[in-house]
């Protein structure tokens, strides 16, 4: 349950990712076009812009635990397609569902090789499907329709991140729709057990060599209290590698590079697109976590846990920092206090190397996913229309701009919008995930807006918009990290390969991977020596990785003429 309260929370920190604007809903002109199936009558908008007679709009989607329903509503049957029938015309269906999103891609990926119905809409966050289903014929070229239906502020979001288009174009065809997330919700900052730094009168590290005294006093020094020596310095995950949105290590080796991190794709000086992972400076990285391990500074177990199991060292006491997104002092860190409740967590920024050099992990601005459309759907008129309606929410206007639906995730309380779920007329627990019942599984936002709106009011600012209200009732201190994320924005390392695998990343990238996951293990272990890098280097090199580095800069020319 309180896993459950912490994912409701969350959802309401990605609504608050957005800057609020009064910019209208500047909807874009619709056509006449005939329903799915080509036959019947021809639905046009009513003068209210309403579809008569209602045209329906196919999807699919997993359905898991991060979906809260109330009023005996369900995924079919809710507020949501309610609103989308009674106003504008447009009837979703669910062709299936999933409970998580391995099963729905797998589900997807055996209906575009048989002879299976794809949705009419349908979300795709598997790079390799992507790249298959742009190849199959079977998803539609939205390039005429995207000019021709999309909102003038529609186009302006696109426009000013213009290059997620890429992961969705072939030659002059755009075969999908980038769906944004905001580009800086899972950015890293250093959270510290502040009570430990307190109990040994110690300052939070700057830089590098601050950070190891830090980690050394945890370790050796008993930092809470109980006599024993059962305490370590950080908390990491290396199992998926070693630039992660949870418990992320990208910081160590950035201190060292300036700006390439372990597994993204950046330019270099020579604007040629190079892998971060074979690039001068992650051997200085390799060799100071190879140290911290050999000294007990680190998790035992590094190299065989996920994100989300690495947290659990800090959350039970063990470590007394970690590298996560500012929301996560709520989940999963803020259930540190079920073991200790006199726990105290504080955000800093990372500490930068012996240069003054600093680069972190940076979340992509739409997380990998996009929206495809089936080669047959006749409703782009209406799809743009919806997806301009639902930017509503983050740009504050319309139906949506104190919220989605009043009962749901806000209520009016003495004529002001209120989102303290308890404080509602009819109070909840959490808010309903009423965000979420959308064709976009979340809510799309305006990327790179969020972080702004904590700095913003951790500076003390005005509330002037809904974001702004809704980080009032928050923690203080995540909004205090959700500042410190925006401050650090000069060192994010965002990977600029968006486009599909190339052909030698489908065959060799997998085996290359594993060579690079296994390599930097033994180093870090010490079961290797250091010099193992150059090795593994070479070896990436001639195995493939010199293809790959040629094919992703062709398409790189291709995309950037």
């Amino acid at each position: 349950m309180k896993r459950n309260k912490w994912i409701a929370l969350i959802l309401v920190v990605v609504l608050t990712t957005v800057v609020g604007c009064s910019t209208g809903n500047g909807n874009g002109n619709a056509g006449n076009n005939s329903n799915a199936s080509g036959e019947g009558t021809k639905p046009a908008q009513n003068a209210h812009g309403k579809f008569e007679p209602p045209i329906t709009i196919t999807t699919a989607r997993p359905v898991g635990g991060d979906y809260t329903f109330i009023n005996g509503e369900d995924i079919n049957n809710n507020v949501h397609n309610k609103w989308a029938k009674d106003k504008l015309g447009i009837e979703i269906k669910d062709l299936w569902n999933t409970t998580d999103n391995a099963a729905y891609h797998t589900k997807l990926r055996l209906s575009l090789t048989t002879q299976d119905q794809l949705p009419d809409v349908f979300i795709v966050q598997d790079p390799n499907l992507i790249a298959d289903l742009i190849q199959s014929g079977k998803v539609k070229d939205i390039s005429a329709d995207f000019e021709q239906y999309a909102s003038e502020r529609i186009k302006k979001v696109y426009d000013d991140n213009g290059a997620a288009l890429n992961q969705v174009k072939k030659e002059e065809q755009l075969l999908g729709l980038p769906i944004f997330a905001g580009g800086d919700g899972t950015n890293p900052v250093l959270w510290v057990r502040q009570d430990w730094l307190d109990n040994l009168k110690l300052q939070a590290p700057t830089t590098i060599d601050e950070f190891e005294k830090v980690m050394d006093a945890f370790t050796n020094q008993d930092p809470d209290g109980n006599g024993k020596k059962d305490t370590f310095g950080f908390s990491l995950s290396g199992r998926n590698g070693f630039s992660n949105w949870m418990s992320d290590v990208s910081f160590v080796f950035g201190a060292y590079t300036g700006k390439f991190i372990p597994g993204t794709w950046q330019q270099g000086d020579d604007g040629i697109l190079k892998y971060g992972s074979v690039q001068p400076g992650i051997k200085d990285g390799l060799g100071k976590l190879q140290e911290w391990y050999k000294k007990g500074y680190l998790d035992p177990e590094l190299a065989a846990i996920d994100e989300v199991k690495a947290t659990e060292s800090f959350i039970q006491g063990k470590s007394g920092m970690i590298a996560a997104p500012f929301w996560s002092h709520g989940w999963p860190l803020g259930d540190v206090k079920g073991t200790n409740p006199d726990a105290l967590l504080r955000a800093y920024t990372l500490p930068t190397g012996p240069d003054g050099k600093s680069a972190r992990y940076t979340g992509a601005v739409n997380e990998g996913k996009v929206m495809m459309f089936n080669k047959d759907f006749k409703h782009m008129d209406a799809f743009f229309l919806y997806l301009d309606k639902i930017y509503d929410n983050p740009f504050e206007t319309g139906d949506f701009k104190d919220g989605f639906f009043e009962g749901y995730d806000y209520a009016i309380v003495d004529g002001k919008p209120e989102y303290d779920p308890k404080k509602f007329p009819t109070p909840l627990e959490a808010v309903a995930s009423s965000s979420k019942y959308n064709l976009f599984w979340n809510v799309p936002a305006i990327p790179f807006q969020g972080s702004a709106n904590y700095d913003y009011m951790f500076n003390g600012g005005e509330p002037t918009s809904r974001a702004h209200k809704e980080i009032m009732i928050q923690d203080p201190e995540m909004v205090r990290a959700g500042a410190l994320n925006y401050q650090m924005t000069g060192i994010n390392a965002p990977n600029e390969f968006l486009g599909a695998p190339t052909e030698t990343m489908r065959n060799k990238n997998d085996n290359l991977k594993t060579m690079e996951l296994e390599t930097f293990a033994k180093i870090i272990y010490g079961n290797e020596p250091l010099d193992k890098f150059d090795t593994f280097v070479a070896d990436w090199k001639s195995k493939g990785g010199d293809q790959i580095e040629q094919e992703i800069n062709e398409w790189y020319k291709s995309v950037n003429p």
